[in-house]
């Protein structure tokens, strides 16, 4: 039997914990909403650790590893076999919502660099995560800049900032008929 369980009857049923969940909207089925369901609280624990303490080190790389192993399939997969949110929104006739997730993504992430929020997402994920690619000194150099980047809570395009655009995205889309 298929689950239909939505994100939002998720969030019903887990009133008690507190978690900020971004992407509560619109109406998201089965295995995305669990999958975003599962974004929400990965990146509400690595929200939780204390980074300044270095006997925290080992567990927010591990907490921050898995968020961007999740991150990078429902947003960054390329293709047409993958199974991304773009593709659930295309899938469900809405490509405006799709296209808008994919220029959010494609926006630098430096007002001046071209880096954009997915190279750099992809960069760390690829690197350093989900493929054992021979790294340079150069790239170690990248990767703990741009996570420094992205954990900064004064930093534009920092991780809430583009979790919050995301989430913009899906809020304003239109309610897709399932």
């Amino acid at each position: 039997m298929e689950d239909t369980t939505t994100s939002t009857e998720i969030k019903n049923n887990e009133q008690n914990i507190k978690y900020e969940q971004f992407f509560r909207y619109p109406l998201l089925t089965g295995q995305v909403a669990l999958n975003i369901d599962h974004l929400n609280y990965r990146y509400n624990r690595l929200k939780s650790i204390n980074v300044t303490d270095p006997s925290n080190n080992e567990e927010f790389l591990m907490v921050f590893d898995a968020f961007l192993v999740l991150f990078r399939a429902l947003f960054l997969e390329n293709g047409n076999t993958q199974y991304t949110i773009q593709h659930y929104y295309r899938a469900k006739g809405d490509d405006d919502t799709a296209d808008k997730i994919n220029a959010f993504l494609d926006q630098p992430v430096y007002e001046w660099s071209d880096l954009s929020i997915r190279k750099m997402l992809k960069f760390i994920a690829d690197k350093f995560v989900c493929h054992a690619d021979p790294i340079s000194t150069e790239d170690l150099g990248f990767a703990n800049a741009y996570t420094a980047h992205l954990m900064n809570p004064y930093a534009k395009n920092n991780l809430q900032t583009i979790l919050e655009g995301l989430n913009k995205i899906l809020e304003s889309s239109k309610r897709v008929q399932l």
